[in-house]
């Protein structure tokens, strides 16, 4: 007899052999049990296929997607949604892990409070250290509608992963990530705004391990630029509710701090020419949005102050504070 997953576990793998073995194991080894773990191999060029075809002979709730071309995370991500079939949706990237435990009890909450998105913390391991990300993550005694969630005094967390996802949720509004750096950003940003019932839990299941090799770690490209400029292009448009850019709004507060991030990203790449083409961009956002970061209260002050100015001017002032 067939019995419907309660959750698919997507893991996008290119080229993953040397760690791929802690993710899958880590799903499979899950307290809760009815899950489908579906693994996309995108156009790997090492051992991974094999890997890959090993644990779905393994196992039968392990399903095997394979591209031909590599699509990069987002379109790979995109794949497994399209033959999901479990009742919530888990983003799992194929060097990380979970706890054992951890899907049970975001499941458990997610279905006792029929929540579109369930927010939970997760641990970033970085040279030996531990630390728990986002420190301040208030669950709330009744779910929040995605605006309310906005509202709600506190910034947004905008990656995909250390959320589970309520699949009819995500069919319905069709959201997907786009390809290119930063898949998640506007993604995130616009299922938040269209969620019924949202929630957080003080609970770090995710295991977020930063490499040497990793995107976060590698120097920036065009490419990152590139990435970072669409899905704030992309994310534009939530400026025309004024339910989103109140005086706690986490989006206004998020949008200004990601134009900051972007600046210091150009920075980073020592490119003029690309420095200059960011600092454009960055300009044209705040003259253009500026006026809704006014009293925003979610930001300090003179933090407001700077961004509304120039958030440029505010990754440079970092920059030389950091080298002095």
């Amino acid at each position: 007899m067939y019995h419907k997953p309660k959750v698919s576990i997507i893991i996008p793998c290119y080229n993953s052999e040397n760690y791929l073995q802690k993710a899958v194991d880590s799903t499979l080894n899950q307290s809760l049990e009815e899950l489908e773990i579906i693994l996309i191999d995108d156009s790997s060029t090492d051992k991974t296929p094999v890997l890959l075809q090993q644990y779905k002979m393994q196992d039968n709730r392990v399903e095997v997607i394979t591209h031909s071309e590599n699509t990069g995370l987002g379109p790979a991500r995109n794949s497994g949604i399209k033959i999901a079939a479990g009742e919530y949706l888990f983003f799992l990237d194929s060097d990380d892990y979970l706890h054992p435990n951890g899907l049970e009890v975001l499941y458990d909450k997610a279905r006792a409070e029929q929540l579109d998105i369930l927010q939970a913390q997760h641990i970033v391991h970085r040279n030996g250290n531990k630390k728990v990300m986002p420190p301040d993550l208030p669950p709330f005694s009744q779910p929040k509608t995605g605006i309310e969630y906005y509202n709600a005094g506190f910034l947004l967390e905008p990656k995909a992963c250390a959320k589970l996802w309520r699949t009819e949720f995500i069919n319905k509004h069709n959201l997907q990530f786009s390809s290119g750096y930063y898949e998640d950003l506007s993604m995130v940003f616009r299922a938040i705004f269209l969620a019924e019932k949202v929630n957080n839990h003080l609970f770090a299941p995710y295991h977020y391990i930063i490499r040497q090799n990793s995107i976060t770690q590698q120097k920036p490209t065009q490419a990152h630029i590139k990435g970072f400029k669409q899905s704030l292009i992309d994310m534009q448009h939530l400026f025309l509710y004024p339910e989103l850019t109140g005086k706690q709004s986490a989006f206004t507060a998020g949008f200004f701090l990601y134009l900051k991030e972007l600046s210091a990203m150009a920075l980073q790449t020592g490119d003029d020419r690309l420095i200059d083409q960011t600092k454009d961009f960055v300009k044209e956002m705040t003259d253009k949005y500026a006026c809704f970061l006014s009293g925003n209260t979610l930001l300090p002050f003179i933090k407001r102050y700077i961004l509304q100015y120039s958030p440029f001017l505010y990754a440079r002032l970092k920059k030389m504070y950091k080298k002095s």
